[in-house]
Order: C-alpha cells, then structure tokens, then sequence
C-alpha cells in the first residue's frame, strides 16, 4: 500500500490518508477505501490491478450512501444517537469508529480538522436515517448543501 497508494494501512479504527485515496480501518485487516477525486470504477479497478491476489476488494459504492456533517453544533446532533464520545480528546482528527446511530449501522470518520465527520451508511436506510438526522438536527437549525 505504501508502493502503491503512499500510505501505511491503519492498524486500528484509524484514517490513513494518501494522496488520492483514504483508507478507513474498520476491523481486523479490513479497510473502507475511499476517494474525493478518483471515479469509483476507477478506485475499485485500480485496486484489484494493484493488490492483486494479496487481498480480495469488494466494491461497495453502490450500496453505500455517505454524508457529511459538519459546522458548530455537529457534535450535538451525532451525539443524540451516536455512543461514542466525539469530544477532540477522546475522537481526535484520523479517528474512525464503526457504530450505530439510531440502530442504523454506519462507519464514521472524522473528514477534516474543522470537526466535520463522514458518514457511511448503507443506501437502503438512507431514508430513514435521513428522518433521523433532520429530526436531531431541527433544534440547532441546519443547512443541506451538496458536495463540493
């Protein structure tokens, strides 16, 4: 991975960032690859060209929806139905956790160090999430805005 993509694979729940992709530890020897700038046929093909048989890549982007979180009160609204404690000490910038926020599965990584966070969650329960999220986040007030 070092060769290849510039970076060491986290050994733990841990962002590993590369130059084009970041690597999300979320269990034993599994990792969430993901990338801002590269097209997700082109991340998962060039994983499978470049890994070869050491491991096995499983496309997943196409069940997978992911959200970001961001601005003052971030940290209130995940914390509604999120049981992890997010605070910088205990979650600071390159942690990643696999939980559950409001019995939804997700993996959450901490996107930047403006305390935004990063979402995944399986695209079948987007909707409900969704109703979860503007719901805890209806008392601080929030604004949806598309990616950049």
């Amino acid at each position: 991975m070092k060769q290849a993509y510039g970076v060491d694979l986290p050994a733990s729940s841990r962002v590993a960032q590369g130059p084009k992709v970041k690597f999300i530890g979320y269990g034993p020897g599994q990792w969430l690859a993901v990338s801002e700038s590269l097209a997700t046929e082109t991340l998962a093909g060039d994983l499978m060209a470049k890994l070869g048989s050491l491991a096995s890549v499983s496309d997943q982007s196409g069940g997978r929806t992911v959200l970001r979180i961001g601005g003052n009160r971030a940290r209130d609204v995940l914390a509604k139905g999120l049981p992890i404690d997010l605070a910088p000490c205990t979650f600071p910038l390159g942690s990643a956790a696999t939980s559950a926020i409001s019995h939804i599965g997700v993996q959450l990584w901490q996107a930047d160090d403006t305390r935004s966070y990063n979402i995944a969650i399986f695209r079948s329960l987007t909707k409900s999430f969704w109703r979860w999220l503007t719901a805890s986040a209806a008392e601080f007030g929030y604004e949806v805005a598309p990616a950049e």
